[in-house]
């Protein structure tokens, strides 16, 4: 399956009666979220565009109009990816057991795994610290290149690819991790497969700017993110599967 079939069969595996039930904490938990730091960009939104506009030198004050919108869709795309980051904290211990209910559901069997139940919730939560490390030096550099005059006009769309590319990571990482998988592995094999990666990302991505869509995409792309392992990534054996076969 492609990147994007892989995100969209989210839709449909999270209205499965055996999954649906998975699926409630993590959308009321995203939809809470979301909803209060909304709130809290838009009383802030004014504020950031202007200080990213005053950077503008007086010699291109021509171009005011289009710095001024790329200076918007950067602030927009970051802060809904900031969002995110957030409410996948929260919920992570959740998302996490989504996971492994679609993975069973998907393979028709139960995951086999050292880690036991209770471990779940510090493990799903120290991987979101990793994914945390990993990001915050590459989303700075981009925010820098973001308010430098006339580089940032092609910010706009390096914020797209890598908000896609920071959504499958996100997303692959619950399944990885279940299958006890490392963050640095998982990263090696989603760039084997870099192009159907960033597809997958794109519409979990775009989705999130939506208002409404984004209450409910959070389990939804956790659901995806499973079928995208399932389906593009599990080949290499992970550590269980290696002492199945020993």
């Amino acid at each position: 399956m492609n990147g994007i079939d892989c995100f969209f069969e989210g839709f449909t595996l999270v209205r499965k009666p055996g999954l649906r039930q998975y699926v409630i904490i993590p959308a009321i938990i995203n939809a809470v979220v979301l909803t209060l730091m909304i709130s809290a960009l838009v009383s802030q939104f004014d504020g950031w565009i202007t200080s990213m506009t005053a950077w503008l030198p007086d010699w291109l004050s021509f171009i005011s109009g289009l710095i001024w919108l790329l200076a918007v869709v950067a602030v927009v795309f970051a802060s809904f990816y900031l969002l995110t980051i957030i409410a996948n904290i929260v919920a992570a211990p959740f998302n996490a057991l989504l996971s492994i209910k679609v993975e069973e559901f998907l393979s028709g069997s139960p995951i086999e795994s050292s880690v036991s139940l209770w471990m779940i919730m510090p493990r799903a939560i120290w991987r979101e610290v990793s994914k945390l490390v990993y990001l915050l030096p590459r989303l700075l550099g981009l925010l820098l290149l973001s308010i430098i005059p006339v580089v940032n006009a092609v910010a706009p769309v390096l914020w797209i690819v890598f908000g896609a590319w920071m959504m499958t990571v996100q997303y692959t990482d619950y399944a990885a991790d279940n299958n006890e998988i490392s963050f640095t592995d998982l990263r090696r094999r989603l760039a084997n497969e870099r192009i159907q990666s960033v597809l997958f990302g794109l519409p979990a991505y775009l989705l999130l700017a939506i208002p409404i869509v984004n209450l409910i995409i959070l389990p939804v792309a956790v659901a995806g993110g499973t079928v995208f392992w399932v389906k593009n990534l599990r080949q290499e054996n992970s550590p269980r599967e290696r002492r199945e076969f020993s």
